[in-house]
């Protein structure tokens, strides 16, 4: 990891011993095999997701708890959430969605850019109210659970909603967050513009990181940017993989 990269981490987590087990969207050394040597279920894997939520989120637990809820109704029926996402909807997509947390300075401009049902940004602002958040989506559907999400946790005054294209996004923020969206070389043409230094685009990625990133030098190369696979940790365990772009 890169000096600035490091200093990341460093920005701020004053409660990192709670967060050391999270888990990701893939198993995260140290959680999914329990000492005995016996394989977590589904449902041990959520309840030591929610777990973590509790201890990160503190007084704000109950406004995840509700946004699960969300999710797990509207965001069904309309289509946001696919049914076999229910049983994991805590350890894939919140717990998860919280890999960029440690990375981000506090009192910082957010863009999630693409961000469907609200993730990562949702789950962001619940874990660190002293952010500012711009949600950033084309679809209208997307766009109403959105307004609702915001609306029922109480967001108005840290989250907004801006809809249109990623690309269409040219607002000066801190950082570009960013999960499950599209591949490296797509992300950077579309995000580019609003990397202006020392801005930072954090995806939030999976196994093929590496490979999308390789794939990407181009594009990389023709904007003069810099970039670094990160695997946050916090109390040593690893919580996910991130990519971290700069100018």
């Amino acid at each position: 990891m890169s000096e600035g990269g490091q200093a990341g981490h460093d920005l701020w987590w004053s409660a990192a011993d709670d967060l050391g087990r999270m888990l990701g969207d893939q198993p995260v050394r140290g959680v999914d095999t329990p000492p005995s040597g016996a394989a977590q279920t589904p449902g041990d894997q959520e309840l030591t997701a929610q777990a973590l939520a509790r201890s990160v989120l503190g007084q704000r637990y109950g406004l995840a708890e509700d946004y699960v809820a969300l999710l797990a109704d509207q965001g069904l029926s309309w289509g946001l959430i696919g049914p076999r996402e229910l049983p994991r909807l805590w350890s894939r997509h919140l717990v998860n969605s919280l890999s960029v947390v440690p990375l981000i300075a506090e009192q910082s401009v957010v863009a999630d850019v693409g961000s469907g049902a609200g993730l990562p940004g949702i789950p962001l602002a619940l874990a660190r109210p002293d952010l500012q958040i711009h949600l950033v989506e084309p679809m209208q559907r997307r766009c109403d659970f959105l307004t609702l999400a915001i609306d029922r946790l109480g967001l108005a005054d840290q989250v907004s909603l801006w809809r249109g294209r990623v690309e269409d996004f040219t607002y000066s923020v801190d950082y570009v967050t960013c999960r499950a969206l599209a591949s490296m070389r797509q992300l950077i043409e579309w995000v580019s513009p609003s990397l202006v230094p020392p801005a930072q685009l954090l995806a939030i990625k999976g196994d093929r990181a590496s490979l999308e990133l390789a794939d990407a030098g181009k594009q990389l190369k023709k904007r003069h940017l810099s970039a670094e696979i990160i695997s946050p940790e916090l109390a040593g365990q690893m919580i996910g993989t991130v990519v971290r772009v700069w100018g």
